[in-house]
């Protein structure tokens, strides 16, 4: 109520399991968009901007890519239970046998030291773990202590912040670790994020040095771009959000809400943009959409990028990189055909969801690249672009979007 009196357009903040009601309650009364990088919810509420990328279809796409049917799963419930419920949904309809354990509110480490040690005495070798950075690092630690880490074991990392981690002792071990990361260092934003992050003066900003960008600050980094973005175009668009007009009162019975709170939401919620955290734009309840999570996994010869996941292709695994004194055709290679959805062209068919790879599209270049596929005598798996767009490259950032951008970037 004291930032809402102060007369905030938004509220850029956290929140955890205990204060997520309450929070989304009061900005859904009082018409004030909340921004926030915590973990998504998947309650359909208004007013809630959620820049952190929902991560249960990645995890559920993973286990299906491993053959995983029989696993521990360690979870933190300060996180929600969006994840848990949909493993047990699907440990129900696939036979799954799934070990699950709430380590949230364990403060001992001798604790996970003593789940460990059950889990093995029951031969359990697959763990997906769902928590934070630091209490991954803990239960790590722990795995390395009692020798867990080596051959045979497989270790999922239930976060957006594979780079975060600390691995170095559980890769000599020889174990298998996979994990997600939702910033790309290969991106341009991010890299010039980072020039000028180590030229920050060290009295001013200490932190800043010898200290790696974790994705929780990219995160952050985005919201701004994000509201940034949502004023640019409301003065493009000329909407008055000055508060000139009912101005709202927090503490009425019931509270009256900003009367131009909903122009504030609807211009968030359209933002389209290309941040450090990829492709950012929003559904109707303010959930990110539209997104790509990069999947790496490390073992004993180090970390590597082992592919992608994205909405509507799925997990898509690497294509094996050949050797550089390799001197095979083309024949023996996917090539990757970037497209965009728009008919005639490129469309989905109707039954797409009960299809897989090539077969879900229909359209004029879809059986041109068949036809162009069969007479060059090639192998190839359409990709539609992220974003939407054909391709233009932003005045400020100088960097390119749409198509053009997959072609420049990779």
């Amino acid at each position: 109520c004291s930032q809402f009196s102060r007369g905030v357009y938004a509220i850029f903040g956290f929140y955890d399991q205990m204060s997520m009601n309450t929070l989304t309650s009061f900005c859904g009364a009082l018409h004030t968009s909340f921004v926030t990088p915590s973990f998504p919810t998947d309650a359909d509420v208004q007013f809630v901007i959620q820049m952190r990328p929902a991560l249960k279809g990645a995890i559920l796409s993973l286990l299906t890519h491993y053959k995983w049917e029989k696993f521990v799963y360690l979870y933190d419930t300060e996180r929600g239970f969006s994840i848990l419920q949909a493993i047990m949904e699907a440990a129900v309809q696939n036979n799954w046998q799934v070990t699950a354990r709430s380590v949230g509110s364990i403060k001992d480490v001798q604790e996970f030291r003593r789940i460990i040690e059950e889990m093995d005495r029951r031969q359990e070798k697959r763990y997906l773990i769902d928590c934070e950075v630091d209490r991954i690092n803990t239960i790590l630690e722990q795995v390395v202590i009692l020798g867990k880490h080596s051959r045979g074991y497989h270790y999922m990392l239930a976060n957006l912040g594979f780079t975060d981690i600390v691995l170095e002792r559980v890769m000599h071990g020889g174990a298998n670790v996979t994990g997600f990361q939702i910033v790309n260092n290969e991106n341009p934003m991010v890299q010039q994020f980072l020039q000028r992050w180590v030229r920050l003066d060290e009295r001013e900003f200490p932190e800043a040095k010898n200290s790696p960008l974790k994705y929780t600050s990219a995160l952050t980094h985005d919201a701004v771009l994000v509201i940034a973005e949502a004023f640019r175009y409301l003065r493009r668009q000329r909407v008055d959000v000055s508060r000139r007009g009912s101005a709202g009162d927090c503490l009425a019975n019931p509270a009256v809400p900003w009367s131009q709170g909903i122009d504030i939401e609807r211009a968030l919620k359209m933002v389209q943009v290309q941040g450090m955290t990829g492709n950012i734009q929003f559904d109707t309840y303010g959930r990110r959409t539209n997104y790509t999570i990069d999947v790496y996994e490390m073992k004993a010869a180090g970390s590597r990028k082992a592919g992608y996941w994205n909405e509507y292709e799925r997990f898509v695994p690497a294509l094996d990189q050949l050797p550089s004194n390799d001197t095979s055709s083309v024949e023996n290679r996917t090539i990757v055909v970037t497209t965009i959805l728009e008919s005639p062209y490129v469309m989905y068919k109707k039954n797409h969801e009960q299809l897989e790879g090539n077969e879900r599209y229909e359209g004029y270049c879809v059986d041109l690249a068949s036809e162009i596929a069969k007479h060059v005598g090639i192998k190839y798996k359409l990709s539609i672009v992220g974003d939407g767009k054909y391709g233009a490259r932003d005045p400020e950032t100088k960097i390119w979007n749409g198509m053009v951008g997959e072609l420049v970037y990779g």
